[in-house]
């Protein structure tokens, strides 16, 4: 691996979704030279792009407890109750920023929403958007500087500073990216699995890329579905919005009420009950013919634009689904990765230097994330991240002194298409590593999986900058996806977004904890840290504790 040109920056953030661009703010108002480095422009096809653009919080009414209380029960006993309490506290100032940076927006109980400025015509109405655009405004004004067109393959991390690997297929290099410290916000995991709502080069990036770094990562079983996508044939898979939804009627191929079915009673069921629901669904489709429905046609247009974001939706729907004129085939798709790199309430990691935010880390969402607060974990602690980063990064001199990762093994020529293999990945998680688990499809999933990573290495001889762009980008992908299996074969229960057909119940008297790995210099190291009686997450001074 021949490096050809060395960039430097205070502090480095990797991706530009809600938490690299509020971290990157952040840091360059705090005084950091800040470069953002991603796979393609400022903000693109990034899931925060994708977002439908609603945060969860204490507002339009909802009291502080009232909201903590909603997402320890949609956690299921595992969050990082500090995080929660610190989410409760902090996000009301941080949509505040976005206000104030010009973003148009309207509150209701318990929701804060992006909506688009003017007419939104005939765009999908998704306002992910609307909060990028707001972000890199902001980012640029202030003068963060961005890199874009390069996959970030390694990091090293230290008290002298840090230096990541990163290869650019347009600019035909490799590149060495030197600074003081550097903040993981690439992203989760979400386009592993054959179905999924995230841009396609959302694969694990962040969670290989910390593995590989020595940060202890945690909750990689939690892999969260959202459950009521339009699954048309032939056409785009689209989200109901939560709201909509209840509106509508779910029902199986023989008529039955699902919700009635699974005694599934909180509102907005798919905010609220989203593990359960998609859970359900995938039951239904399993048993009755492949397909579950939602029939909107009794819906009136005042009723399903009494939400703000909805009203986005009526006419999008209308012309491409026909949707208030027919019942609709709706199925779950892989949506959020709950685990990640394990953090402080700072975004430090195990590993000085490195720090991580959004999907990359993992903590706050415990075994299943609440609807709506993605958005608000990423503002949130990104801000955090992006100040003890650059506190961090203060003397280091922009990594002169950090030592270079290690080289990338080149096991030999290419004996299959990248593509190929990573198709043949989004099969494999989905059909052992989805909704619904067991022990021997696990096992097989995971043989399969690293059969395709000893394939992904195969890298020697490779001349076309494209190609080996995609090898690299599924060695990253296959990383992710075994850590996923791993932890989702060890944790013997049924919890949240973890689904095991051969173990089907919450059992807290062995499992009411977190499952940990770090990598170590013969191979994974897992251990399970049971949480206190009391409940409550400690995501206090990491580096000190682990």
């Amino acid at each position: 691996m021949e490096t050809t040109e060395t960039l430097r920056a205070d502090v480095w953030v990797i991706g530009s979704g809600a938490a690299g661009l509020m971290a990157a703010i952040k840091a360059k108002l705090a005084g950091a030279d800040v470069a953002v480095v991603g796979k393609s422009g400022p903000g693109k096809g990034t899931s925060t792009t994708f977002a439908v653009g609603a945060f969860a919080g204490p507002w339009g009414g909802m009291s502080e407890d009232d909201y903590k209380e909603r997402v320890l029960t949609a956690g299921r006993g595992l969050n990082e109750t500090e995080m929660v309490d610190i989410a409760a506290s902090e996000a009301g100032a941080r949509f505040q920023d976005l206000i104030d940076w010009g973003m148009t927006t309207k509150s209701a109980p318990g929701v804060f929403m992006a909506l688009p400025k003017g007419d939104p015509g005939d765009r999908v109405p998704v306002w992910g958007r609307e909060i990028v655009h707001t972000l890199v405004a902001k980012a640029e004004e202030v003068g963060v500087r961005f890199v874009n067109n390069l996959v970030v393959r390694s990091i090293a991390s230290g008290e002298d500073g840090v230096c990541l690997s990163a290869y650019g297929a347009r600019q035909r290099q490799w590149f060495e990216l030197r600074g003081g410290a550097v903040i993981l916000a690439a992203g989760g995991a979400g386009a592993l699995f054959l179905h999924h709502d995230n841009p396609k080069r959302i694969g694990g990036d962040a969670h290989t890329l910390a593995y590989e770094a020595g940060c202890v990562m945690q909750d990689m079983e939690f892999v969260q579905f959202y459950p009521v996508a339009i699954a048309e044939p032939g056409k785009q898979i689209f989200l109901i919005e939560p709201e909509g939804a209840d509106l509508g009627h779910l029902s199986n191929a023989v008529g039955e009420d699902i919700l009635d079915k699974y005694n599934i009673t909180v509102r907005p069921a798919a905010t609220h009950a989203r593990d359960a629901l998609s859970q359900a669904l995938f039951q239904e489709i399993e048993e009755h013919d492949g397909a579950v429905y939602i029939d909107l046609t009794h819906v009136t247009k005042e009723a399903w634009c009494a939400n703000p974001i909805s009203a986005t939706k009526w006419a999008y729907l209308d012309a491409n689904y026909n949707a208030w004129k027919q019942k609709l085939r709706v199925a779950p798709v892989a949506h959020f990765s709950g685990g990640g790199a394990r953090t402080d309430a700072h975004g430090a990691t195990n590993i000085p230097g490195l720090y991580a935010a959004g999907e990359a880390a993992g903590g706050m969402h415990g075994a299943n994330r609440m609807g709506g607060n993605a958005l608000t974990e990423c503002l949130v602690f990104g801000r955090r991240a992006g100040l003890a980063a650059t506190e961090f990064a203060e003397g280091k001199d922009k990594g002169v002194k950090a030592a270079a990762p290690a080289a990338l093994p080149e096991t030999g020529e290419p004996q299959a298409d990248a593509d190929a293999l990573r198709a043949e990945l989004c099969q494999i998680m989905w059909q052992y590593g989805g909704i619904r688990r067991d022990a021997a499809g696990l096992a097989t999933g995971l043989e399969k999986i690293r059969a395709i990573a000893a394939q992904a290495t195969r890298t020697r001889g490779i001349n076309e900058p494209r190609k080996l762009e995609k090898f690299l980008e599924t060695q990253l992908a296959a990383g992710a996806a075994e850590l996923i299996i791993q932890a989702a074969s060890r944790r013997e229960e049924s919890r949240g977004t973890h689904a095991r057909a051969d173990f089907p119940t919450a059992d807290d008297a062995n499992w009411r904890g977190h499952l940990k790995v770090v990598r170590q210099a013969d191979g994974p190291d897992w251990w399970f840290d049971a949480l206190a009686e009391d409940g409550a997450g400690d995501a206090s001074n990491i580096q000190a504790a682990e």
